[in-house]
């Protein structure tokens, strides 16, 4: 068959997604969360476990991020493939090799065949949240996909929560029970063999004469923002604990309260991002980095954790808004023909961003003199792309008129 008719897989106009579908995807869309949850609380044990490891208080934590890493070198393979072979398929092997990637270290003991597990975690996070995004696209409608953003933002720290708990519970049973974390993967992969399908798809042939090249100026556009915004997101993500140190908060269990409680601004976020779906991306992301601005530099310039505590609760506010935010951007950018490659590499900046953003406020921090003037000085940085963006926005609306 020659190359300008060739079709890729179609199915039925008639399918519509509903609940089913969404929540899959929002499920699924979990798994690379899981990822580093699974083994936070169990760090330390980890680190009896392979002490005998060369370097190991450098090399045993990168179990916990080097999934992201291959997540972000994989990204964009894995949106060119999905646009080119589909979605169902890849997604629903994605899931397999996540999970069997995932348990293997339960049974394994070498930490080369852990870290080797830990590497094909990420090549599936790559697929699993490239096409999650993009299946979110192809089955709903802007309004649907807002409605299904929000959700995702108020279900995933409540089970982030949950898992957390749970890990730090099976850590105390040995270095390895962690990883039995990893079983969930098995029975949302059946719900998804179900209830997921092929969303149809256009020919080649009519690929071509519509004349629809990548976007990729849009494309640099919200990839550059995303990756601006995830090295700002993971500051407080990374840092909190050790800038409640530098207050003086030496009470680990305070430390974890006070998390926990400025965590419930995250939620909180999702139902102001559904709120504010409605205005342009610009007006969006001027409220986002407002807020993050806020919470950053009164993070910085606290010296009381009650107030710490406070501003953490405004940024993590903003970080309920960042993601759902920057997808929407995204998936109302792309095309369907496009919508994979697209998401591809918005996942990698996302997650080059989180790789780097440790490096970045160590930077920061030399320049600054110091944790806290870094932090604020992010927040000083938000609160100037704020006003940017706000002026775009009313720039936007007076050329509409």
């Amino acid at each position: 068959m020659n190359a300008t008719t060739e079709t890729l897989p179609m199915q039925p106009t008639t399918r519509k997604a509903g609940a089913p579908q969404a929540w899959v995807l929002i499920l699924t869309m979990f798994l690379p969360i899981l990822a580093i949850i699974a083994l936070a609380p169990a760090l330390p044990t980890l680190l009896d476990h392979f002490k005998d490891v060369p370097n190991a208080n450098t090399v045993v934590p990168l179990l916990l991020v080097v999934p992201a890493l291959f997540l972000a070198i994989f990204g964009g393979i894995a949106g060119w493939l999905t646009d080119r072979f589909g979605r169902r398929n890849l997604i629903l092997g994605a899931m397999l090799l996540y999970g069997c990637a995932g348990i293997a270290p339960f049974v394994l003991q070498s930490f080369q065949a852990v870290l080797a597990g830990r590497i094909l975690l990420g090549i599936a996070e790559a697929f699993i949240l490239t096409i999650g995004n993009a299946l979110l696209a192809d089955y709903f409608a802007k309004e649907e996909q807002h409605k299904w953003l929000m959700v995702q933002g108020i279900v995933g720290p409540f089970l982030g929560t949950v898992l957390l708990a749970s890990s730090g519970q099976l850590a105390a049973l040995g270095w390895q029970w962690p990883f039995a974390l990893y079983a969930l993967t098995f029975p949302i992969l059946l719900f998804g063999f179900f209830h997921l399908w092929e969303p149809e798809r256009r020919t080649t042939a009519e690929t071509m004469a519509t004349g629809m090249p990548f976007p990729w100026k849009i494309v640099l556009i919200f990839c550059g923002v995303t990756l601006g915004a995830s090295i700002i997101y993971f500051v407080q993500v990374i840092q909190f604990s050790l800038v409640l140190r530098e207050i003086g908060v030496m009470d680990q269990a305070l430390i974890g309260r006070i998390s926990g409680i400025a965590s419930i601004g995250v939620p909180i976020g999702a139902l102001i991002f559904k709120r504010n779906a409605k205005h342009s991306t610009p007006f969006q992301l001027a409220m986002v980095f407002l807020l993050m601005g806020i919470g950053l530099l009164g993070i910085g310039l606290s010296r009381d954790y009650r107030l710490c505590a406070t501003m953490a609760f405004f940024q993590q506010v903003a970080a309920g808004m960042t993601i759902p935010c920057l997808v929407a951007w995204a998936l109302s950018s792309l095309p369907m023909e496009h919508r994979g490659r697209g998401m591809g590499l918005w996942s990698t900046s996302f997650f080059i961003g989180q790789f780097i953003s440790p490096l970045i406020v160590s930077l920061f921090r030399g320049v600054t003199g110091g944790l806290l003037p870094a932090v604020a000085t992010f927040g000083g940085i938000c609160l100037t792309v704020s006003v940017i963006s706000f002026l775009l926005s009313r720039s936007n609306a007076t050329e509409a008129q």
